[in-house]
């Protein structure tokens, strides 16, 4: 018998036991991801004392870049100082991109049971108010992602109620974010406010869903420049602005700046707004007159579409104009809106320029306009050019499209808040609107004493007194073929019959925010029946006070009239 071979013993080599600084750089390469990086600082504490260490912030930071891309300064900014460092900052939005949609997943079973949405008691109030805005876009973007995985999901039915209580949290964060972002906006020097950059944070405040970012807008600015700038050099060879624009550096430099004065005599301007007008309106079915698509009424999905509202076309004619050499102005007439230019080069010192009118729902024709002499003003033009004047006329109209629906109807009266606190009309509005429909405060008003919460010093934690019945601890199956035809979080439209004076029939907007079983008094029938608990505002022939606030109706299934159901998905309308 042969003895029993010895077998060799081969000392296999590992990651970890390779010197430090060659495993920080292994870290750098792409193919390492961060969870492997942070498997290696787990599983070796030398590892973890070196890869954290602050001497290694480009790692993380590429790290970050890596795995959620490049950062615009446009949508959110980075702070790092002594308490922030790169690792910190990077396993932050690590963190919370598991605690938001955890948090979310709680919340029908927690916030659902409460008379009105419980603005004051929702998660995330230190980030979503911190100093730093990047962590307020983090969980706007965490909950985002969740939002979007939910549309996704092929099992609508089981997730109609933790899509409505996701759907809340994304309006609220992205009021925060953008109501901030705005807010900085506002407080920036005049230099700073470039038109679209504030008419695109309104976009992103009303539609959070959209994915262009300020960027991509820019670009596509840059582009019908770019395309101006050669309609010209085929029309006119020798026009002072064909071979100085050959390439793009002045074009983005006069887009991220305020125009001072235009760079050209008014021939030279003329023709520039004309071959503008030919680029810009080659499509004649530009000018939308629709009065209900709010998505005519934002400028990333305009620039999309190619088609938009004439308020919309008038700051974008105004963008282009501007990186174009030419100092144009929104004006609005009783009528309508134009942008308007008149000679302001240096050195200019006729009394009284020639101005012209440019007619955006005309499709960009140009005609002559007298100046007053006294007030210096375009006859029957109104003085609201400033950026808060004209975001003030945009939330008018928005106010108009939007009144249907309840929830954008309060941004916009929030949004009108912060541009205009001490208007007596918008003040009476936003407080009647509040008495109706008992919905929260503007959530970035704050208490001086607690600066880093929202004020809601009014709320009143009022849950329904069968809640329990209707939210059941352990929450009611989901997907089955036992469902109900519709469930929490839908929109219905109810009929509802008056009385006294108030006979008529009115179909009355709600929200279903729970379901039960009932016994069906069919004895020959077996289907089961459900009884609906509906989330709708009171009907205006009452007049006690204590109707006021949104009340729950029980409605039988297909006994109480109509039950005509949609479920607003907050894709920008």
């Amino acid at each position: 018998m042969n003895p029993p071979t010895r077998i060799k013993e081969h000392s296999i080599a590992t990651i970890l036991d390779l010197p430090t600084e060659l495993i920080v750089n292994i870290c750098s390469c792409d193919v390492i991801k961060l969870t492997d990086i942070f498997n290696l600082a787990i599983c070796h504490s030398k590892l973890n004392n070196s890869l954290f260490h602050e001497q290694n912030s480009v790692l993380w930071k590429s790290k970050y870049i890596q795995k959620y891309g490049p950062l615009y300064k446009n949508e959110f900014e980075v702070n790092i100082d002594e308490q922030n460092t790169w690792k910190n900052e990077i396993s932050l939005r690590v963190s919370l991109d598991k605690f938001v949609s955890y948090e979310i997943e709680q919340m029908p079973g927690k916030y659902l049971r409460y008379k009105s949405v419980p603005y004051h008691l929702l998660p995330f109030a230190e980030h979503l108010h911190s100093k730093h805005q990047s962590h307020r876009f983090y969980v706007l973007s965490a909950v985002l992602t969740f939002y979007k995985r939910l549309l996704n999901n092929d099992c609508c039915n089981a997730n109609y109620d933790l899509l409505y209580m996701a759907h809340i949290f994304l309006i609220y964060s992205s009021q925060v974010y953008f109501g901030y972002k705005l807010k900085d906006f506002l407080c920036s020097p005049i230099t700073g406010q470039i038109t679209e950059q504030g008419f695109y944070l309104l976009g992103r405040w009303w539609c959070p869903s959209d994915d262009t970012s300020y960027w991509d807008m820019n670009n596509k600015f840059n582009d019908i420049a770019v395309k101006v700038c050669k309609t010209i050099q085929d029309i006119n060879p020798l026009h002072p602005i064909v071979g100085k624009e050959s390439g793009l550096d002045q074009i983005y430099k006069r887009g991220q700046n305020i125009l001072d004065h235009d760079l050209f005599n008014e021939t030279s301007t003329i023709c520039i707004l004309d071959c503008l007008r030919q680029v810009m309106f080659a499509n004649r079915d530009i000018v939308c007159y629709c009065t209900r698509d709010i998505n005519c009424f934002l400028m990333q999905k305009v620039l999309e579409r190619q088609r938009g509202s004439v308020f919309i076309l008038c700051v974008i004619f105004e963008s282009v104009a501007r990186r174009l050499g030419v100092k144009v102005k929104l004006t609005a007439t009783s009528v309508h809106h134009f942008v308007s230019w008149s000679s302001s080069w240096p050195g200019h010192t006729h009394r009284n320029p020639t101005c012209y009118l440019i007619d955006i729902n005309a499709g960009g024709v140009m005609r002559e306009a007298t100046i007053c002499p006294v007030t210096k003003k375009l006859p029957d033009c109104f003085d609201l050019n400033s950026i808060p004047d004209l975001f003030w006329l945009f939330s008018r109209t928005m106010e108009q499209i939007t009144m249907i629906n309840m929830i954008t109807y309060k941004f916009v009266l929030d949004f009108q808040k912060i541009l205009k606190p001490n208007d007596s009309e918008v003040k009476f509005r936003y407080q009647k609107f509040h008495d109706c429909y008992d919905y929260c405060i503007c959530p970035l008003l704050r208490d001086s004493l607690n600066p880093h919460a929202p004020n809601h010093a009014d709320v009143k934690d009022t849950m329904y007194t069968n809640w329990e019945e209707i939210f059941p601890l352990v929450p009611q199956t989901r997907g089955t073929n036992d469902d109900p035809k519709y469930s929490i979080g839908m929109m219905i439209d109810t009929i509802a019959v008056g009385s006294g004076s108030c006979s008529s029939i009115k179909n009355k907007r709600g929200i279903i925010v729970g379901w039960t079983k009932v016994l069906s008094t069919n004895t020959s029938s077996k289907k089961t029946v459900y009884l609906y608990h509906v989330l709708i505002r009171p009907d205006s022939c009452f007049r006690a006070g204590k109707y006021q606030n949104p009340v729950i109706k029980s409605l039988m299934e297909n006994k109480h009239g109509m039950l005509n159901l949609f479920l607003f998905l907050y894709s920008g309308i």
